[in-house]
Order: structure tokens, then sequence, then C-alpha cells
């Protein structure tokens, strides 16, 4: 089974940061380095396949993935070799062998002439060799920037640049020459590479340019231990293997077939120089200052949190709505840095966890149940609560049932609705998301997350549905929305129905511990929260900032007495 982990590098070249990475298998190590600009889950197949030869570690580069990127616009691959040698000394390991594929590749070519030491065999499958006006052309094109756009039309050229990165290489030159000799991958794989892309964000030009700069024939020429470059038969970088004309005796280019053919090819290589053991994984490591995640095993597999343990005192667990993740309230997590210890779980199925409750019968008390799980792994006996929207259900189950763990709950946009606005809401606020081949499942998710701030429910475009506030329409807060959306396909669905299903009514007015109900002016759910304050008077009542940075601190008072 593959298993996730975070590696914290305290102090490094590129400052703080975090690693998330894959390990699986058994038997000597080998460190797996992905394409761009997708992460180390591209590599799980073949983790799986070698799974009974090696043990092996895959992390994601740099701003891919779950991976902090270095936090600079412009670096070089030897920058990103410097990077993995970092994180290989954040778990121990001081030698080993490396794959990599396409970007992976070079990295691993970087890594086997920048630091012998360091690695014992290399593999670099898929290997990029271009003329300086191909580099020119590829810097030039290949690469704009990816910022959202009022309109989601950024998502329009996305699906159809990943669509094009299959029939073409280079993507945008569309020529019977570049045409690529394979079959287009279905939707499904098209839709999973779509959300890897959304992870890295603009990040993602950072490690292609890297790679596509790099002066891979000089990097050859510098390797002295065994190395074995290929590319399989519909490879597009097939034909660069030819062009490989300045390279150390110890490299061999050795075209591949078939990709079964292939991959063996390559494992037989590592097998014959892959002799150093795999060390213990290493416990994440907290940064100071900052939301620093981590890994938690539960029944049923792994859920992501992100924690800060600067300061001693009860711990306050900030939770996420439907549709999701602990990265949409990182505002308020953030608040509360240096005055409480903070945790923030993404629910299963949502963000970056695993569907630990499955599909059938979601119900808010599931997800409670999996947060005491978190909880007693964590040693944490009492908590103090917050959650946003849905969230604060699962604090207010949670409180229902344990009011001794349970210190103080605070709700912010709260789901106090009647009947008719349910039955409503159950029936069409949460369309399928129906994946297509023409991308146009990504706009309905976008103007979906927009209407939110213009109607409500965002569903009803009526005059009755306006929302006679100044909009809230930061093209950045709904992409978050959207790729979180994203995530979680099926999930947000049954996420939101077993919010809407909740007896609130009848469990706000019995809860036993101090609440405290808020919401900001601009929330569509403002007036609802009110009405559930007006109608449980044993509730405090708070107007919140707009910032959500400054909501910590404005509920922080109500947690202190």
């Amino acid at each position: 089974m593959i298993s996730r982990h975070f590696a914290t590098i305290p102090a490094g070249r590129f400052g703080a940061r975090q690693v998330h990475y894959r390990r699986m298998g058994h038997g000597p190590l080998v460190l797996m380095l992905h394409q761009s600009p997708l992460s180390s889950r591209d590599l799980e197949p073949v983790m799986q396949r070698w799974a009974d030869r090696f043990t092996m570690i895959a992390p994601d580069t740099p701003g891919y993935g779950l991976s902090d990127p270095f936090g600079v616009e412009v670096v070089e691959m030897d920058d990103v070799a410097q990077g993995v040698v970092e994180f290989l000394d954040a778990i121990g390991v001081q030698r080993c062998a490396v794959y990599g594929f396409h970007t992976g590749a070079m990295i691993a070519a970087a890594l086997a002439a920048g630091f012998p030491e360091r690695v014992s065999a290399a593999v670099a499958n898929g290997y990029v060799v271009l003329s300086p006006e191909e580099r020119a052309d590829i810097v030039a094109n290949y690469l704009p920037r990816f910022e959202p756009q009022w309109d989601g039309s950024h998502l329009t050229w996305l699906w159809a640049r990943l669509r094009e990165q299959t029939i073409f290489f280079p993507w945008y030159a569309r020529r019977l020459e570049n045409r690529m000799d394979f079959d287009v991958p279905s939707t499904g794989q098209l839709q999973a590479g779509l959300v890897e892309f959304l992870r890295s964000g603009d990040h993602y030009r950072i490690g292609y340019r890297a790679a596509f700069t790099f002066r891979s024939q000089e990097a050859l020429a510098r390797v002295r231990g065994p190395m074995l470059v290929t590319a399989a038969s519909f490879d597009p970088l097939h034909s660069h293997l030819e062009r490989i004309t300045r390279k150390s005796p110890s490299v061999e280019v050795v075209p591949g077939g078939s990709l079964d053919a292939t991959l063996a090819m390559a494992a037989d290589f590592l097998a014959q120089h892959a002799y150093d053991a795999a060390p213990a994984v290493v416990r994440t490591r907290p940064l100071r200052g900052r939301m620093w995640s981590d890994m938690l095993d539960v029944p049923g597999g792994q859920l992501r949190v992100r924690r800060n343990t600067d300061v001693d005192g009860t711990t306050v667990l900030v939770q996420h709505d439907a549709a999701s993740a602990s990265d949409t309230v990182e505002p308020v997590s953030q608040s509360l840095v240096g005055q409480r210890p903070v945790l923030a779980i993404d629910l299963p199925g949502h963000g970056e966890s695993d569907n630990t409750i499955g599909e059938d019968d979601v119900t808010v008390a599931k997800y409670a149940g999996v947060v005491w799980q978190v909880l007693d792994a964590l040693g944490l006996d009492r908590v103090d609560f917050y959650g946003m929207w849905g969230g604060g259900l699962v604090g207010l189950e949670m409180a229902s049932q344990r009011p001794d763990r349970i210190g103080h709950l605070v709700m912010s946009d709260v789901l106090w609705f009647d009947d008719a606005l349910i039955r409503r809401l159950q029936a069409d606020y949460t369309p399928p998301i129906e994946v297509n081949w023409y991308g146009g499942h990504l706009l309905m998710c976008w103007h979906l997350m927009r209407d939110q701030g213009l109607f409500w429910p965002w569903f009803d475009r009526t005059r009755a549905g306006i929302l006679w506030r100044e909009p809230y329409l930061d093209p950045q807060m709904i992409q978050l929305r959207v790729t979180n959306m994203l995530k979680a396909p099926t999930m947000w669905r049954r996420a939101y129905q077993a919010h809407f299903a909740y007896p609130i009514r009848a469990r706000l007015p019995a809860v036993r511990v101090p609440v405290l109900l808020c919401a900001p002016q601009w929330d569509p759910n403002f007036t609802h929260t009110e009405a559930a304050a007006q109608a449980n008077p044993q509730c405090e009542w708070r107007v919140l900032p707009d910032r959500m940075s400054e909501w910590g601190s404005a509920f922080l008072e109500f947690l202190e007495h």
C-alpha cells in the first residue's frame, strides 16, 4: 500500500519548507521523480508495479502536488537537484538509486552529475535534448502564465491545453510533424491531470522551465556513476535519444520499446545498482509561525491535517465546510497562530484526505466520528471548535455527543433554514459534475461558485435571489473553491446533502457547551445566522469582520472565558 508523508526542512537554501512524498514497497531504496506539471501521484502505477523489488520514495517536487514552492520566479535544474538533496537529508537518506520520468529524468541527471556521492545509479526515462532554437521557442511559448480570470476562461484554456498536450509536442505546434502516436487519454485521466495542474497553479512554469533550459548533454558528460537513458517508442522524446552525442562512458543510451518493456529494462538496471536500505519513516517536524501539514493514519486510510504548536494551551480545531478543505479556512487558522495551538482537518474525501467513510449514507455524525479519531490519535482530550458553514455542524454534533471534550463551540454562517428552503437546497444546490471531452463541466463549476457571491441560493437567479450587497467575486477565492470542489467530485454533493439533513433546530437548543454564532455581513447566510441567534438566546451573537484573517482575534475573547 502506498503511504503519504510530509518531510520538514526547517532551514535550507530556499528557506523553511515542507515536502510531500509517497512511499511504497520492499527492498533497496529507489528515489522516484515525477514529470511536470503533475505530482508523485503520477508515479503510483510504476510504484505498484515495482513494489516487490524496491522501496520507493516519491516526493512532489517544489511547487507541485502538496510540496511548498521555492518562492522564487526562476530556478535552474541544479537548484531543483539541491532541493532534492535537502529532502533526502530531511528523511535520513545518504545515498540511493534514482528513477525519473520526463522532468524527473532531468532532475535525475542533475543529481547524478552534481551529487555523485548521493546517487548509486540513475535511470532517465524520457530525456530532453534541445537545440538552442528549440529551447528558445519552448521557453517563449510553452509556459504562459496561469491566472484565474473573472469569467473562468482560464479553465477553458487549461482543458484545451491538456487535450492538445496529448496530441502534439510541443502542445502549441499544431503540425503533422508534431503529432504524437498514441491513444488520447480518457476524460477521467485528463480530469486527474487538470486537478494536478490546479494544485501547482502558476508555479507549474518553474519546474518545466528548469527542465527545458537544462543543458542536458553537458550533464550527461559529467555523470560518473552508472546511468541509463531511455524512452518508450511512443514517447515524443524517443527521437531525442539519437541527439545525444556527449556523454560519459558510464552513461548507457538504450531506446525503449513498449511501456512494459521500457519499465522492465529500467527496473532491471536499477536492480543491478540499488543496494542502499530505506530508512524508517521520519516523524514530521513542526514549523514555527505557520500552519504545517502532516498525514495522519486513521482506520480506512490517511487524512491530511494542518497544525501549529508554537504555544501551549487548548487547541482550537478549525473546520471547513463541504466542497472545501483546510486551505479554504487557512486565514482563520493562521489568525490564531501564536495565540493558541491550532488544528485543521481535511474531512474524508475532501482536499487531500482519503475517503475513509465511503460514499453511502454520508452523515454529519460520520464526519464527527472521524474527527474524534484524529483527536484521539493526536492525544487531544479537549479542544475548542470553530466551524464554517457545514463545518460548524460537525462541531455541534461533537459537542452534543461529548460536551466534556468540546470546551467552546464557534459556528459561523449557520445553516438555520426552514423546511421549504431545505427542500430547494436538497433538490438544486449540488448538481453532479459530469466530466466531458469538451470541458463544459469546468465552466459549470466556475459559475456555480461565482454565483454564490451574486445570488442566494446560487441557483435562484431571479430578482428574489439577488444579494443586495457589494459582490465578493475575487477570482483567486473562486479558483480555490473550484479546485477543492474538483478534488471532491462526488463527496462535495454528499457532504452538502448531509449538512442540509442535519437536525440543527433540535440539536442547537440542547447543546450544553458555550456557543458563539457569528457571520460577516457579506456572507449570504448572515441573516440565517442572526435568526439562529435570536431563536437560541443561550448562544452569543457577533458580527465578524469582513476579513477572514481577523476572525480568530474576533472570537478569541469568547474562547478565553
